[in-house]
């Protein structure tokens, strides 16, 4: 294979994981509006667990929720989400006490910047025996101990903890369990009153109960993060994007910038990379062309907005494309101590 080959199948592998990863692991109009203020938490005699989302502390400067039942559900999926992993389900168990693709109808990942120091929640509601899930952690983390926060069973050691919140896990370190159980109880807001939960409101997402949505705010720790993978424009503030499953797959996105004349350029930037793209010899090849194919992007006043079909008649050929890839990353990657 040439360089230029060899350069090309880089940068579309590169570009596909990262679409990956956003939708599987793990985006209006006029002047932009400022976000709602987080409102006063109104404490509760119970926690409430009828939403993921509020188990998310306001503060979270990220969220991606994955709906895994519409995941598991959808002929786009079904196969990412179940058929590729099936030989790791022991080890899930033995980790985690439970096995995310098949016990868990959601899972809400959270991410928090405070001054350089990133953190992260997982909230998970499906089907869960609290007592295998606390051996799973104190054999997983040795030190570890129970302890109560709330009246709500908490495992926690050497830095990370889990908790069952009524009926839903969550897992982060000691602090962030400790805040997703005190939003569940009211006494902190939660996401869905903050930021966040305007952005997912922005693309619709709580209207259509989409299979993925993605919402973050654009904060110096994001850049500083990013500096050398990635060039972040200077008055990007924040992003939100919704996939939804149905015979066709649909992206619907939007980046929102300071104003018109900061959306205008980026747009343009982010318009040419992807003609780029669509002409990557290597990323066609692979089969990925469909990914890029059905993407159009376009800027109106300070929001970029990104749509991507990809037709029902690409499905079977992609999914398998997909999938081979997603195992070949995991197989690179290879076993990893449990994370939060």
């Amino acid at each position: 294979m040439s360089a230029s080959s060899r350069a090309e199948g880089a940068t579309a592998a590169r570009a596909v994981a990262a679409a990956l990863a956003v939708s599987i692991a793990v985006v209006g109009c006029g002047d932009l509006p400022t976000p709602p203020a987080s409102t006063a938490a109104a404490a509760r005699t119970a926690p409430d667990d009828s939403d993921a989302w509020n188990l998310v502390p306001a503060t979270a400067s990220s969220l991606a929720d994955l709906n895994l039942a519409a995941l598991r559900g959808s002929p786009w999926s079904r196969t990412l989400v179940t058929g590729g992993f099936v030989e790791d389900r022991d080890e899930r168990l033995r980790a985690f006490g439970y096995d995310v693709f098949n016990d868990a109808d959601r899972v809400v990942v959270a991410g928090f910047d405070d001054g350089g120091r990133a953190s992260q929640t997982v909230v998970v509601a499906g089907r869960f025996d609290a007592a295998r899930v606390g051996r799973a952690f104190i054999a997983a983390t040795p030190g570890a101990a129970e302890a109560r926060w709330r009246d709500c069973s908490l495992w926690e050691g050497h830095g990370r903890a889990v908790a069952l919140v009524g009926a839903t896990l969550v897992q982060g370190t000691p602090e962030t369990v400790r805040a997703a159980i005190d939003a569940a109880w009211g006494i902190v807001p939660d996401a869905r009153g903050g930021a966040l939960g305007a952005l997912a409101r922005d693309v619709d997402a709580e209207a259509h109960r989409p299979a993925v949505t993605l919402a973050f705010l654009v904060t110096d720790d994001m850049r500083a993060r990013a500096a050398g993978f990635t060039e972040i424009p200077t008055d990007l503030r924040r992003v939100a994007a919704r996939l939804d499953l149905g015979a066709d797959l649909e992206l619907q996105g939007q980046a929102v910038f300071d104003d018109a004349a900061g959306a205008g350029p980026a747009a343009r930037f982010w318009d040419g990379s992807l003609r780029e793209l669509k002409q990557n010899r290597m990323l066609r090849i692979m089969g990925l062309g469909p990914v890029v194919d059905g993407a159009t992007l376009e800027a109106d006043g300070p929001r970029v907005f990104l749509h991507l079909r990809i037709g029902e008649d690409r499905r079977e050929a992609l999914s398998e494309r997909l999938l081979l890839l997603l195992q070949t990353i995991a197989r690179q990657r290879g076993p990893s101590a449990p994370q939060p």
